[in-house]
């Protein structure tokens, strides 16, 4: 469904008139009596709105019926709430049994409001311990009531979202102070930046995720639980039940598909995480390192005849194009500069400098088998997070797309490298517990189209092999 399909057409137009601040602030008011009152009486609003329009100037707008002398503000205050009713932020009606008007907030436009709140607020969102809350969620459903497991999967998968999103929003607020270091030459500014508002970021989010919420501390034991679920058809079974007995799916298919995208998001995203914050962890020391030697710098700044036209240059550059012109004129005036050049014994030439080709025997290179299993490892990291384990399971799936319970080698068609890349990765990962397939390899290798691979049989787990 498209976003106007759902909001009017004019929703967004309070937000480019001329009394787009006193618009802003009538929300911010509705806001706060939605966070504390069931229903909002018209009266009590147009008594807040009046309060924000004295000494303010407010325009009519043109569809505005009535004349702008003689307005009273509670003639403004009503005008602003006819203005979000034209534009589809409220409602007036009356509570029932009763002539007493409230006005009722879209809701389409409650979740704007509070975006428009926390935009004007500033201040940091507390990070919660999302990585234990998964674990614990889980643990406790598996050991202690299975009954409620489809919920504990519900809550991982959103613990797990609301996670990268965090992370996320924690790398780029890190490149953001990054470009500040750069557009900033007040030192003042530079270290109420660094020790005031980077420091909060970091204490609330940073500082959590790496001690008592590591990530690297509970990825693996969710990692074996979620296994251990997928590994136990009784228990899946149990889990199916219970999402069709909440969510009533039409049939037992759609309630298992969900199940098993949840399983292998939360298990995908763990097996990434790991990378994205140690992405974190170096935008985090770039920045330290930058800000210090920002400081550094303008704290010890040139303060030569050098340093001196250096911050003229700068600051030359920095202007807008109509004042150049005169700040080039000024400088002319005031400024004599001249190149100055001398000749030297290396001026006209480059001695050579003569070197003897010596033949020797090539070093040789002793094997390093730490070196390489760390190589194969950081392959393999690499393959994993660009090919999670629910990109293999669909490829499979759609080598029987048309029924078949089985495929062979001369049967199977590779069209691109990654075709190829999830073949070997089907192969390498068959024999773990959640693949729904075996693989039979025989002797000998076929080519298809340009990929030699080895002669197989590929079969869902459960079909009878085929004998001739």
């Amino acid at each position: 469904m498209k976003l106007f399909d759902i909001v009017p057409g004019n929703f967004f137009s309070i937000m480019v008139s001329g009394n787009r601040e006193i618009y802003y602030d009538a929300l911010m008011i509705l806001h706060d009596m939605f966070k504390f009152e069931l229903n909002i009486r018209v009266d009590d609003y147009i008594a807040s709105l009046v309060t924000i329009l004295e000494d303010r100037v407010f325009e009519l707008e043109d569809d505005d019926d009535t004349q702008e002398g003689g307005l009273t503000l509670s003639g403004k205050a009503r005008l602003i709430l006819n203005r979000f009713i034209k534009t589809g932020w409220v409602d007036k009606e009356f509570i029932d049994g009763s002539f007493i008007e409230i006005v009722t907030p879209r809701n389409y436009a409650i979740p704007v409001m509070k975006l428009l709140n926390e935009l004007s607020d500033g201040a940091l969102q507390e990070y919660n311990s999302l990585v234990f809350a998964t674990f614990s969620g889980l643990k406790q459903a598996m050991s202690e009531d299975e009954s409620h497991l489809y919920e504990a999967l519900l809550s991982a998968k959103a613990n797990t979202e609301q996670l990268q999103y965090s992370l996320r929003t924690l790398y780029h607020g890190i490149r953001g102070f990054l470009r500040g270091i750069v557009e900033q030459h007040d030192v003042n500014l530079l270290l109420q930046d660094h020790f005031s508002e980077y420091k909060k970021m970091s204490d609330r989010i940073y500082h959590p995720i790496k001690t008592m919420d590591s990530v690297h501390r509970y990825m693996a034991p969710i990692q074996n639980l979620l296994s251990d679920i997928l590994a136990n058809d009784e228990l899946l079974q149990s889990v199916r039940e219970r999402a069709i007995s909440i969510k009533k799916y039409d049939d037992e298919s759609q309630a298992n598909d969900e199940i098993i995208k949840a399983i292998d998001y939360v298990m995908d995203s763990y097996q990434s995480v790991g990378s994205l914050v140690s992405e974190i962890d170096r935008k985090h020391s770039a920045y330290t390192k930058s800000s210090i030697e920002k400081i550094q710098y303008l704290m010890t700044a040139d303060q030569t005849v050098k340093g001196k036209l250096a911050e003229i240059l700068k600051s030359y550059a920095s202007v807008k194009e109509d004042k150049r012109e005169r700040i080039a004129e000024m400088m002319e005036t005031n400024i004599h500069v001249s190149r100055q050049e001398f000749l030297d014994a290396r001026s006209l030439y480059h001695k050579n400098v003569k070197s003897r080709r010596i033949n020797k025997a090539p070093l040789a290179v002793k094997p390093n088998d730490e070196l390489l299993g760390l190589a194969e490892s950081y392959l393999m990291q690499q393959i994993n997070s660009g090919y999670p384990i629910a990109r293999v399971r669909s490829y499979v799936d759609s080598l029987f797309a048309d029924g078949r319970l089985e495929i062979s080698s001369e049967d199977i068609i590779l069209t691109c490298d990654s075709d190829f890349i999830l073949l070997i990765l089907a192969v390498i990962r068959q024999n773990e517990r959640d693949m729904p397939y075996t693989v039979d390899i025989d002797e000998g290798r076929t080519m298809r189209n340009g990929y030699l691979i080895p002669k197989m049989v590929i079969r869902r787990k459960g079909a009878v092999a085929h004998v001739e």
